[in-house]
């Protein structure tokens, strides 16, 4: 269709003494006339000055308007175009409109190109039906992008000013004793105040223990917080964290929900016409969409940790299906390529935590980093320094093709403690099999910030965990060595992982050069029918014989949601066993119960357990005989909220929550389409433990508002900052509006659709059939002109608002106006 132009522009491209050459040797012909000149002229000539000096163009460039289809796609957009002979001519602008990236076409620097210049399109022009109809390759087309993953879409925070006292109170019959706990917060748009602590009121130590305080300042923009006050400094895998009373500034992911922080896979593909995608992750479909004609690409295939494969199904209207799999291994542990976290902390180390509510020891400064250097590789790097002592290490994970993650770090002491740390470890995980290694290893001199304090650093730490799964049963073992040097004046209590449990400072355990611990543990289990489940564990420590033990335990859940469950076995030569059954509280509210029984070797036990969870906060009255003796307690938690102005108890609230101020009492409130409970007398309601910085729906049901009220908006976003409040306010109005029925002084009623105004108001209202109008913005004394011209009539009425109500007045004549 087009060989004309195309034999011109190769043509075109030919150098200078190639077309001389040719022109000497062949006749002239109009063609090789043009060809001849295209080539001799400049580079930077205008192609439509070219082609009217060669007198291509027997007349002016036809300017056309288009309806353009893309690969059989309706655009709905009009692209004006130039017609030069059997070719034509777009500007670079209409291509952006059309949703095409002109670097992909090579034409980003031009303001026109000619349809025929590009690669890899192909175009058809129907001159009778006005349309251009564009075929394109796949690479000239941006590949549409489709998030695989359904999360909750984040938000900028939001925080309304106020404050809030989380407690919990506890007291017991045995010895009388009543203690509390306690989490007061300040909150305003500019960041958050909060403090913890527990209250001994009645018994022994009488008094108040200060955990933590600590005011927050998080910048979404930035993905950092800044935190003055107590703070725990976060650890790598390889070091140990620290309580501090400083500042502390740390990326914070927390800010970004809906950011996946690790790498995730990609899968494309093209869809030659509309087509329907489905994402199975191990054969459970995580996703179902559908996309236009074009490349695609499904980003951010989420699902699964571990080893696995991604199936991408693509169907047609005709069926056809095409299926894409590739297999996948994710690991939390890893960073995306250019993602950076980090934490800086200043200050001094923390010291009798829970003990003592203001010591603190030396001066320490921490740092830890961690980036993704490639999807497959993130590096780690830590710091410590404080009262003489120094460490640096760093470390590095990586990805092994398909085969897990192998880990390791190395890291350096100097000051008081001198010596070195080195960490290995291996992780691989799939749908039927895990294994997870690690072994640490420090020499005799190796020491942190932690060491100074006396909690020393382990000396040898190995773990290895297998397990499987097959035929509905699972199947695990774990191995734990550990070796730990007893400092003198100093008996450390750690974890199965080599971290303080606290800072003690009891006389030294027996002095031998450590403590090793080395202790395996198997665990078997299995579902039985749909909703029970049995498992079977036992440990052995292999230092100490007679550290062993053996539990089998069955669960069941009934539709009732009852739950039932019992476990019988014998742990360091002694029989146990018990029974339960118990069934918790809606959500909504209600009573919850709980009893139990067992033994522990010739000491039995029972207990039973009452609970009411209610909108204003949880009770729960428990009883427990151990032997011969009996205590009862009683457990009561709650909050309350001071914010809008107004002294509000509730629930136990999380790290973010809204107030409903709904203006109306027993209005029905939903939180993401789900009912969660109705305004109080005063219309407000607290909706508890929301999601800080991902959007939540709060809504209101208007159904049951009064008739003569109405509200601009029943639907409002709600992105609550961490430890923050907002107040959602749903503003009801309420209006003086009536019904009239009319008649005009004939008996008639006026015509459908016939507009009446209110004196005094700008509002307009139509006529409906039978004489029907409604009208609002009502006086005690109320006007109203009905129609126009010569048929315009007026009615005069008195109005007096009844609560609740929308009065129907008349019928009322509608009499004529003399002269107007």
């Amino acid at each position: 269709m087009h060989t004309r132009h195309r034999a011109w522009r190769a043509l075109r491209s030919s150098s200078l003494p190639t077309c001389l050459l040719a022109l000497a040797i062949t006749p002239v012909t109009p063609i090789a006339a043009a060809a001849a000149m295209v080539a001799a002229a400049p580079a930077s000539a205008s192609l439509a000055a070219l082609e009217a000096q060669a007198g291509l163009v027997a007349a002016q460039p036809t300017e056309l308007y288009l309806d353009v289809s893309i690969d059989g796609q309706p655009t709905g957009l009009l692209v004006s175009v130039l017609q030069q002979g059997a070719s034509l001519r777009m500007t670079v602008e209409s291509l952006r409109e059309l949703g095409l990236d002109p670097a992909r076409f090579g034409v980003a620097d031009r303001t026109d190109f000619l349809l025929d210049e590009i690669d890899g399109m192909t175009w058809r022009y129907d001159s009778a039906a006005q349309t251009l109809a564009l075929t394109l390759s796949d690479r000239l087309r941006v590949a549409r992008v489709i998030s695989a993953r359904t999360v909750r879409a984040s938000g900028a925070g939001q925080a309304s000013r106020g404050m809030l006292l989380n407690y919990n109170v506890f007291a017991q019959s045995s010895g009388g004793s009543v203690a509390s706990n306690l989490d007061l917060r300040y909150f305003d748009p500019y960041g958050s105040l909060s403090s913890t602590g527990a209250a001994i009121l009645r018994g022994e130590e009488r008094g108040y223990t200060r955990y933590d305080t600590t005011w927050t300042y998080a910048n979404q923009d930035r993905l950092t917080t800044v935190q003055l006050g107590d703070t725990v400094t976060p650890a790598l895998s390889w070091s140990r964290a620290l309580r501090l009373g400083g500042i502390e500034w740390r990326r914070n992911f927390e800010l970004r929900p809906d950011l996946v922080t690790y790498p995730v896979a990609s899968i494309a593909g093209s869809a030659v016409v509309p087509t329907s995608v489905d994402l199975f992750v191990n054969n459970v479909r995580q996703f179902s969409t559908s996309v236009p004609t074009g490349p695609f690409v499904v980003d951010q295939v989420a699902g699964l940790n571990g080893a696995g494969q991604a199936t991408v199904i693509t169907r047609d209207a005709l069926g056809r299906e095409v299926a894409t799999t590739l297999p996948l291994y994710v690991d939390t542990r890893l960073l995306a390529r250019g993602l950076t976290d980090f934490a800086v902390s200043l200050g001094a180390l923390r010291r009798d935590y829970g003990v003592a509510s203001f010591r603190y020891g030396g001066p320490a400064a921490v740092g830890s980093v961690r980036h993704g250097w490639t999807d497959r590789m993130t590096l780690e790097g830590h710091a410590e320094a404080g009262s003489g002592q120094v460490l640096l290490g760093g470390g590095v994970l990586a990805r092994v093709l398909g085969a897990g993650v192998a880990s390791g770090a190395l890291a350096a002491s100097a000051g008081r403690y001198r010596g070195w740390q080195a960490t290995l470890g291996y992780q691989y995980v799939s749908p039927r099999f895990a294994l997870d290694l690690q072994s640490i290893r420090a020499s005799a001199g190796f020491g942190d910030l932690g060491t100074l304090e006396g909690t020393p650093v382990p000396r040898a730490l190995d773990r290895a965990s297998i397990s499987t799964a097959f035929g509905g049963n699972s199947f695990s073992m774990n191995l734990i060595q550990l070796r730990t040097p007893l400092v003198a004046g100093v008996a450390p209590l750690l974890d199965p992982f080599g971290n303080p449990l606290t800072r003690l400072t009891a006389p030294a355990l027996t002095p031998t050069p450590a403590l090793v611990t080395r202790t395996v543990s198997l665990a078997w289990s299995r579902s039985v029918g749909l909703r029970g489940y049995f498992s079977l564990g036992a440990f052995q420590d292999l230092e100490r014989r007679a550290e062993r033990g053996i539990t089998a335990t069955f669960s069941m859940a009934f539709d009732s949601r009852v739950a039932v469950n019992a476990n019988a076995g014998r742990q360091r030569g002694e029989q146990v066993a018990s029974v339960s059954m118990g069934r918790a509280p809606d959500f909504d509210g209600g009573l919850g119960w709980a009893v139990q029984a067992g033994k522990t070797g010739a000491q039995r036990y029972d207990q039973a357990q009452l609970q009411y969870l209610g909108a204003h906060g949880r009770a729960i009255v428990s009883t427990q005989r151990v032997g011969e003796s009996r205590n009862t307690s009683l457990d009561v938690s709650g909050a309350i909220v001071a914010m809008d102005g107004a002294l509000i108890t509730a629930r136990n609230v999380g790290r973010g929550f809204a107030l409903v101020s709904g203006g109306a009492p027993d209005l029905p409130v939903l939180q993401d389409n789900r009912p969660i409970g109705r305004t109080d007398r005063n219309g407000r309601l607290l909706v508890p433990d929301l999601q800080p910085y991902a959007a939540s729906r709060i809504a209101i049901d208007p159904s049951s508002l009064p008739s003569d009220t109405r509200i601009p908006h029943t639907v409002l976003e709600i992105v609550p900052r961490q430890n923050a409040g907002v107040v959602a306010r749903f503003a009801i109005e309420r209006y003086a509006a009536a019904t009239l029925t009319l008649v005009r002084a004939d008996g008639t009623v006026p015509d459908v659709g016939t507009l009446a105004r209110l004196d005094g108001s700008e509002l307009t209202a139509m006529v409906g059939y039978d004489g029907v109008l409604f009208i609002e913005g009502l006086r005690a004394q109320n006007r109203v002109r009905v129609g126009s011209g010569k048929d315009v009539c007026e009615v005069r009425f008195d109005y007096k608002p009844v609560a609740g109500e929308l009065p129907v007045i008349g019928p009322l004549v509608c009499q004529p106006l003399q002269g107007e």
